[in-house]
């Protein structure tokens, strides 16, 4: 940065001599100054938007409660928080203006600072965006846009957060001169590979007949939010530390027949059931399609997999006798019955299960991120996987359907 004297004028356009204004205190940059006040300029526009509109925020996100099934109340406060965020700067109220076009007519001209200001009246034109980390240096960030390729330069104001570098993120990001700013913060999902999210939002366009995978995110943010913890990549199968080759075609033919059925989380807990009983009985196998067929039954009477189908049709699914099939999972059964029981608990009730672990973002919120990918923080799969279920509907209509 160029070096200014005391007596210049001070490069933020306050119209003060810089040594009364940004160079009062040395440890401090102009950008430190500026990133504080968009921060508090953030807080300010959500305290107009819940004093002068609560009501139309408010009902509309009773609307989202009906679609989104919260686990717990620290859910249902960030969803609140974020919903006022998007509500704010994407829905148009009657008049057909957003809240944050009505903000920048009546409180621009009561900010001092023209820089401030500039900036301010450039956030008309928000974006909501999913994409990939390319790299973080302090608060500052090279973001990879997930539909276009385009990689953005993004800044999280004043606030403390920790995303690493490869992520899949998704946010709200406004105009911050030439480069962008995160309102509030990226909402990062490092177990989630960034084609699969991106796959994710594109398949859901495709499904609620948008045009554009952008243009559903934009109108569907909350929703999709809500539901890309649940998708979360399955279980990598081949990295998994199987005792036995067998065990994992086992593993192979019950992914195979379940993956295109139900969510992948339900999945993966069919494949961890599998690792723990393979782990503690080592049996001797030589036609793996029961034991696949069997896993499928027992993972059918735990959690609901859409279809509904007896142990004699799932034994004829996989081609294999009914007979062999009921041994196999009474076997199973008495193996696994910790593991099963603490299942059948947090699908239907029984003792509390502890919180979803938040995401680690913006100390100003906390994300509920509920799935896991079964790997540790380098990405390998762990030696022996968690058992965990998520429990997760099918998808939602569109909106535009809805309106229609």
């Amino acid at each position: 940065m160029e070096k200014l004297n005391r007596n210049d004028l001070c490069p933020c356009g306050s119209g003060e001599k810089y040594g009364k204004c940004c160079g009062a205190s040395k440890a401090i940059s102009i950008n430190q100054i500026i990133e504080s006040e968009l921060d508090e300029l953030q807080k300010r526009i959500l305290q107009f938007a819940f004093f002068h509109f609560g009501n139309e925020i408010n009902d509309d996100f009773e609307d989202l409660v009906e679609i989104i099934d919260f686990d717990i109340e620290q859910e249902r406060e960030f969803y609140e928080l974020i919903h006022a965020i998007w509500f704010s700067f994407f829905e148009e109220l009657d008049d057909e203006e957003t809240i944050i076009e009505k903000f920048i007519t009546v409180e621009a001209g009561k900010i001092k600072r023209p820089k401030l200001k500039q900036i301010l009246q450039t956030w008309s034109d928000p974006r909501v965006i999913a994409g990939r980390v390319v790299s973080v240096e302090s608060n500052q960030l090279i973001v990879e846009d997930g539909f276009t390729s385009e990689q953005l330069n993004a800044v999280v104001a004043h606030v403390d957060f920790t995303i690493e570098k490869g992520s899949f993120f998704i946010g709200i990001i406004v105009p911050y001169e030439q480069n962008y700013l995160f309102f509030p913060s990226p909402f990062d999902l490092p177990d989630l590979k960034p084609e699969h999210g991106f796959s994710y939002i594109e398949d859901s366009s495709l499904d609620a007949d948008y045009d554009s995978p952008q243009e559903y995110l934009t109108d569907f943010f909350l929703e999709v939010l809500s539901e890309l913890p649940m998708i979360g990549g399955m279980l990598e199968i081949e990295e998994m530390e199987w005792s036995a080759p067998i065990y994992k075609e086992v593993a192979d033919i019950f992914k195979a027949k379940l993956e295109s059925e139900v969510p992948p989380p339900i999945v993966d807990t069919g494949i961890i059931l599998w690792f723990n009983f393979c782990e503690k009985k080592k049996k001797r196998i030589q036609n793996p399609n029961p034991y696949a067929a069997a896993v499928h039954y027992l993972l059918s009477e735990i959690a609901p997999l859409g279809e509904t189908r007896t142990l004699k049709e799932l034994a004829v699914h996989y081609g294999v006798p009914a007979k062999a099939v009921s041994t196999i999972v009474s076997e199973m059964e008495v193996e696994l019955s910790s593991e099963i029981a603490e299942l059948k608990g947090l699908v239907y009730g029984g003792e509390e299960s502890p919180p979803l672990p938040p995401f680690e973002t913006a100390a100003i919120i906390e994300f509920p991120k509920g799935g896991s990918s079964g790997k540790d923080k380098n990405g390998k799969q762990k030696n022996k996987p968690e058992l965990e279920l998520i429990k997760t509907e099918g998808k939602k209509g569109s909106k535009k359907g809805q309106e229609d």
